[in-house]
């Protein structure tokens, strides 16, 4: 079988949402199958596409914005993204998986495959209320996502939305784990005791999506000053030097920044408890990882943080990414400090009866009876109903 994968995600080489598409990319060449990967253009590419390239898969590159308003520039860089589409297309995949970050990005793709008759799939990382299309595209939108030979999306939340957003049933519409960074087989020792809290926020460092600085205006309040909790944030990105101005500003003397770390089970070794008032998500990896390693969270409501956390029983929901709102949860959490460490194991509990062991396995497999046409295909996601 020859398969091809489009990344669409811009903006960044590499992110959380690359790891699905390329996992299962690599998977599928190393069973013997003819492989290509399409990605946006950087001066440097990532060293995990990189990596691709040395298992034999051939990487193809795409311009993903123009760089100017100069006509001659923006008609030169159409001209290369043309190339790139008769790439996959001479190429002659049995199926074709487009990546998005959100609910589009791989449209244009899907415009190709379908006019030159080649089966593709869609990948959707991600989606909230803010993703509308407009009057004069949703219909041709909906039969872009309805042709597709599936929708896969990585929470059930995200796909009604989808479906909300089309005006459409989305039939073809199928929840998807992600791969995760920590190993499923035993979660790290609970942190000792010394009469210190500490609070890990695990997520890029981008507040209109991640919500960090609702956090920082909560430890700002009177209540939290002398209370010995810690916030520790971990992950880098655009919008990090504004957060470290955030609390320095508000004197929150208790959140500390510590960049990116490789090895993730190293920060549950030190950490209590998540914490990620997310403004959306698809469903975060970061609550995923820490439910293998036995630790609870504080999550908003938001896309498919509540299909994997329970309030009050693994973590603590707050209604709504608000201060007032996540003030409230964080307050019920503090008072129910003691109880951290069962709620942990119950979210380990809950991780190995709903979270498959090797999701990119199932993922490979449910591809390649989408590329041959069957009917039947392994089932890829529970829902809470059905734990």
């Amino acid at each position: 079988m020859r398969y091809a994968f489009v990344s669409t995600m811009m903006g960044y080489p590499w992110g959380g949402s690359e790891e699905l598409w390329s996992q299962a990319a690599l998977k599928l060449r190393r069973e013997g199958h003819d492989v290509q990967a399409t990605v946006a253009y950087y001066p440097e590419l990532s060293g995990k596409v990189m990596a691709l390239a040395k298992e034999g898969i051939n990487i193809g590159t795409y311009p993903w914005r123009p760089r100017g308003l100069v006509n001659r520039i923006i008609n030169k860089l159409a001209r290369r993204r043309r190339r790139a589409y008769s790439r996959v297309t001479r190429f002659k995949p049995d199926l074709v998986v487009i990546s998005q970050g959100h609910n589009a990005g791989g449209l244009d793709w899907a415009r190709v495959c379908r006019q030159a008759s080649i089966p593709y799939v869609f990948i959707v990382q991600s989606n909230s209320e803010h993703f509308w299309f407009y009057d004069d595209e949703v219909e041709e939108v909906a039969g872009l996502y309805r042709d597709a030979k599936k929708v896969f999306c990585v929470s059930h939340a995200n796909l009604n939305l989808l479906r909300i957003q089309l005006s459409d049933p989305v039939p073809n519409g199928e929840v998807v784990w992600n791969p995760y960074n920590v190993s499923p087989e035993s979660a790290p020792a609970w942190p000792e005791k010394n009469g210190r809290w500490k609070l890990a926020c695990v997520a890029r460092m981008e507040p209109q999506a991640k919500g960090q600085e609702l956090l920082l205006q909560v430890l700002a309040r009177p209540e939290w000053r002398n209370r010995p909790i810690e916030l520790n944030f971990f992950g880098k990105g655009p919008h990090e030097l504004t957060l470290r101005r955030l609390a320095e500003m508000l004197g929150v003397t208790q959140a500390h920044f510590c960049g990116h770390v490789g090895n993730i089970e190293e920060v549950w070794k030190q950490n209590h408890m998540l914490v990620l008032p997310s403004r959306y998500e698809g469903l975060p990896l970061a609550l995923v990882e820490s439910m293998w390693c036995g630790r609870p969270a504080i999550v908003t409501e938001v896309a498919g943080n509540t299909e994997v956390c329970t309030d009050n029983e693994t973590g603590f929901v707050a209604p709504a990414p608000t201060v007032a709102l996540l003030a409230e949860t964080l307050e019920r959490a503090w008072n129910r400090r003691e109880d951290w460490e069962r709620m942990g194991q119950t979210a380990r509990s809950r991780a190995e009866r709903q979270i498959p062991r090797d999701p990119i396995a199932l993922f490979a497999e449910h591809l390649k009876s989408c590329a041959a046409g069957a009917q039947e295909a392994p089932v890829l996601s529970k829902s809470v109903a059905e734990i």
